[in-house]
């Protein structure tokens, strides 16, 4: 079937939309699990920041430096509430892990679940995308790595030119194609989801190979609305973090309020990646193999087998239904 980037997206967006209830359950409970983690590490900041220069300036505004000395000082001890944040980030990634497969059963039916059906989906390939994940640890850490060596590239070069930007220009450049492959990579193992609970293939291993090969022949299309869903998503971040570098630090609502908006556009984002790529495979069926030939009888006795039996109950023809005549009588009497 035809389609487009522009279909796939707009098809997405719908669907993330008829399910948006999939969205705000996500959120509370991203909104509850990072509070929880943070809590710890707020009230250090909020008990130095009345005893503290930097704080003061803090006050009016947000400053990189002043806010590095403020973490930097020994009463503040910052990174000591490190355990509790990544606890409770664990969990949230439990919980995201758990739920995406009931996710991907909504999007291919496009039906509202219930309770049961939804957590009946999630267990029944939870253990299948817990393995997924791992088998994307593979080409995730492949682009990190070549990553890290454009990064010390860029900093070997950048020490030892006279031009000061000459180390940023290449990172940056250097960095794009590896942007690039994340977001395919990404979409990779979004699809091999999408595979899984469509045909039921709880073989990851088998299910990455065939997904990959896929990928790379036929997801392009998908793969432009990926790359449009995350640059909207970055401009959406880009401009609160703005906002809130300006913003005071006495507008806690304010500040609150763009926090949660960014966070709030990174799910809405990754639910509407996945609504596209459910909504490509949907439109793209995979080619199903037609069945073999049935081979020839090679037994006249296999043939009769074939042959319907004769119905029973079918009226007597009229040589049978005509009366019998009558025994001749016996000569001897």
């Amino acid at each position: 079937m035809a389609n487009n980037d522009t279909g796939v997206l707009g098809r997405g967006f719908s669907l993330t939309m008829r399910h948006q209830r999939i969205l705000w359950w996500v959120f509370a409970a991203n909104f509850v699990l990072g509070g929880l983690g943070a809590s710890g590490t707020a009230r250090a900041l909020g008990s130095a920041l009345h005893h503290s220069l930097a704080g003061g300036k803090l006050t009016n505004g947000f400053d990189l430096g002043m806010f590095y000395e403020l973490v930097s000082q020994p009463e503040v001890k910052l990174f000591s509430h490190s355990g509790g944040v990544l606890l409770f980030a664990g969990l949230y990634f439990l919980f995201l892990l758990f739920v995406t497969p009931g996710i991907m059963a909504v999007y291919l039916e496009d039906r509202r679940f219930t309770t049961g059906e939804f957590c009946s989906a999630a267990g029944a390939y939870f253990w299948a995308f817990v393995r997924l994940a791992l088998w994307s640890l593979i080409p995730f850490l492949l682009v990190h790595f070549l990553q890290r060596l454009v990064s010390e590239l860029a900093n070997h070069i950048g020490d030892r030119v006279a031009w000061d930007p000459a180390g940023f220009v290449i990172l940056a450049a250097g960095s794009i194609p590896f942007l690039l492959a994340f977001v395919w990579v990404r979409l990779w193992f979004d699809l091999a989801q999408v595979r899984a609970v469509a045909n039921q293939d709880r073989i990851t291993r088998r299910n990455a190979v065939l997904t990959f090969r896929i990928a790379i022949r036929r997801s392009w299309q998908a793969y432009w609305a990926y790359l449009l869903i995350a640059i909207l998503t970055w401009l959406v971040t880009g401009i609160a973090l703005l906002l809130w570098a300006h913003a005071p630090a006495r507008a806690v609502p304010v500040t609150f309020i763009l926090l949660e908006v960014i966070m709030l556009a990174h799910i809405f984002a990754r639910l509407w990646q996945k609504a596209c790529i459910t909504t490509w495979y949907k439109m793209n069926p995979e080619p199903v193999l037609a069945s073999p030939p049935r081979p020839p009888m090679v037994s006249s006795a296999v043939e009769e087998l074939r042959i319907p039996a004769a119905d029973v109950d079918a009226p007597l023809v009229p040589e049978i239904e005509a009366a019998p005549e009558p025994p001749a009588p016996n000569s001897g009497q």
